[in-house]
């Protein structure tokens, strides 16, 4: 069964790149958004099995996306891309009920370990 992704970035270079790496892995991209908003829509909509959601991106950040993301859809593991690696954005992701937790400095090694790990039921935090 192909892992299904909901793919969140507001920069479209990045969400190309994530993308290219996504379906090279043999993951299927079940839809793309670029703000918080479409990405907590998207996923009430399409059920996917993770949702990649960015830290920052417009009209409702990352971690708040998330919240709602894992309220309405809790069978969704979700993942943040950051490039804050400082233990408060850490903590603050993990209480709102992250599974992975990914730096985008080490995003294309780090992504797809995260995914499979919490498909698994693990919790992924990117090395630092």
């Amino acid at each position: 069964m192909t892992c299904r992704v909901l793919l969140a970035e507001d920069h479209i270079v990045v969400r190309e790149g994530l993308k290219n790496v996504l379906l090279q892995e043999g993951f299927e991209i079940a839809a793309e958004a670029s703000d918080g908003r479409e990405a907590v829509n998207l996923a009430r909509k399409l059920r996917p099995d993770v949702a990649l959601i960015d830290v920052s991106m417009p009209l409702l950040n990352g971690i708040d996306a998330a919240r709602e993301i894992i309220a309405a859809c809790p069978q969704t593991k979700t993942i943040l891309l950051t490039m804050y690696k400082e233990e408060q954005y850490v903590l603050e992701a993990l209480r709102a009920g992250i599974k992975g937790y990914v730096l985008k400095t080490q995003a294309a090694v780090d992504l797809i370990h995260a995914i499979h790990a919490t498909l698994q039921g693990e919790t992924y935090l990117s090395p630092v």
